[in-house]
């Protein structure tokens, strides 16, 4: 059985939120109006009573043979014996009764407490007797029995109409709301139709609003990454292409004995293959990186044992292309960093200098502290330099400034890629200044207390 749509529930809660309001309200008006008639009709009773008793005593000096007196002379059109059936009773003020009813007949007397709840009749300063009623109960006259059913009336059209009106209001209000769901639920329908970039237009700063606005930013946030996705995807065939063509020329060159097996001819091949392996080492961690599994173990560094390392690794290269390498840490011995990353870090940055600097250049690590506590590293080099408008980009995978220039060899094109990456996992900073035939400084910079 299909469910009830949103819109038949809404109006249906509207009108029974209506209905139990108009029947609280009916319940409590009826109740109120019948305990303020009755209280009404009881203070008419006692007034007019007490006003025959009082005239009575005035002419004659005593109560006695005033029932006579009350049957001729009916209180607000009832006659006293009828009234007295419905819990009249006049007493003396020693409490004996005058004129009673079938609980409390005349000659006998009423009790302590009894007493105490009688309205006193007073002439001047003497009680002449007291008036008790018991719970009486007294029906409408015609005049007062028409004024309740017209307000019984009223009662019932304000119902309908508050039914009628809660009927609109749950119409306009379900309109409102489901028009913007409408639209969301389309977008999803688009969505999973793989129309990724779907925006669902809102004025609403509500919760609605914000559940809107979240799915915009969601479908921008897909889209962009469908984006990168499709664009790593060509940029990943485009990288493998050119080693695997060189691999598989030689190999089958190699085959047909167009060219002979050389050290030379195979140390080539070995080379590309170590590149594919690099390639793929790099977009595994990359891979890590977006999924927040790259395995980050933080501990106390020295930095002069890194930069002995790095030294260590990358004079020869430096003596090799003529350039001057140097390292220097201005007094700041320690950090927290993963070590073996942290080295990565700085490996990758200055293989990125090494390949863009020219022969007579320089190149210079250095460290320093801010005064936060936070340790920062640099990588300056006195090469070609990067365009202005290329910087906010270097950190994006497989991007290169000059797209006319294939892949050197040995670089997969990730590196600076991974060293963002991988200053992210350490909530990190890395910034990239740079000047057009002066060089470019890489900084990256480390927080100053290790996070668990």
């Amino acid at each position: 059985m299909k469910s009830l749509s949103i819109r038949t529930k809404f109006i249906i809660a509207f009108m029974a939120v209506g209905l139990l309001a108009i029947a609280l309200v009916g319940i409590f008006t009826t109740r109120v109006s019948h305990q303020q008639f009755q209280d009404l009709v009881l203070d008419r009773f006692t007034s007019d009573y007490s006003t025959i008793v009082i005239d009575y005593y005035e002419t004659t000096g005593t109560l006695f043979g005033i029932e006579k007196i009350l049957r001729s002379s009916p209180a607000n059109g009832t006659p006293f014996d009828k009234a007295t059936q419905t819990g009249f009773i006049i007493a003396l003020p020693n409490g004996g009764i005058l004129v009673g009813d079938p609980t409390h007949p005349a000659g006998t007397f009423l009790t302590k407490s009894e007493m105490q709840k009688a309205t006193i009749i007073n002439h001047g300063d003497k009680t002449i007797a007291l008036l008790v009623t018991f719970n009486p109960t007294f029906l409408p006259n015609p005049e007062e029995q028409r004024y309740i059913e017209t307000t019984n009336k009223a009662m019932m059209y304000a119902s309908l109409g508050a039914i009628s009106l809660a009927i609109i209001l749950g119409l306009i209000f379900t309109q409102t709301l489901l028009r913007p769901l409408s639209k969301l639920s389309t977008a999803l329908s688009n969505m999973e139709q793989g129309e990724l970039h779907q925006i669902v237009e809102t004025n609403s700063d509500d919760e609605l609003g914000e559940v809107i606005q979240g799915f915009n930013q969601m479908s921008a946030a897909l889209t962009s990454a469908n984006a990168r996705r499709d664009q790593m995807t060509a940029d990943i065939a485009h990288e493998l292409r050119s080693p695997l063509t060189v691999i598989n020329g030689y190999i089958e060159a190699m085959q047909d004995g167009s060219l002979e097996i050389t050290k030379e001819r195979l140390a080539i091949v070995q080379d590309e293959v170590n590149l594919l392996t690099r390639l793929v080492d790099d977009m595994r961690t990359l891979a890590l990186a977006d999924s927040g599994q790259l395995i980050i173990q933080r501990a106390e560094v020295d930095i002069k044992n890194v930069f002995d390392h790095l030294a260590n690794a990358y004079q020869l290269i430096a003596d090799s292309q003529k350039l001057q390498l140097s390292f220097v840490n201005y007094g700041y011995k320690s950090l927290f960093a993963d070590e073996d990353r942290l080295i990565q870090v700085v490996s990758n940055l200055l293989n990125n200098a090494f390949r863009h600097t020219d022969p007579g250049g320089q190149i210079m690590v250095k460290s320093y502290n801010l005064s936060d506590g936070s340790t920062v590293i640099e990588v300056e080099d006195t090469g070609e330099g990067i365009p202005a408008e290329d910087l906010p980009y270097v950190f994006n995978r497989f991007y290169r400034a000059d797209n006319s220039r294939q892949t050197q060899k040995g670089e997969s094109g990730l590196g600076l890629s991974i060293v963002k990456a991988i200053i992210d996992a350490h909530n990190g900073q890395v910034d990239v200044a740079s000047e057009i035939g002066k060089g470019s400084t890489f900084t990256v910079t480390f927080p100053n207390a290790p996070l668990t």
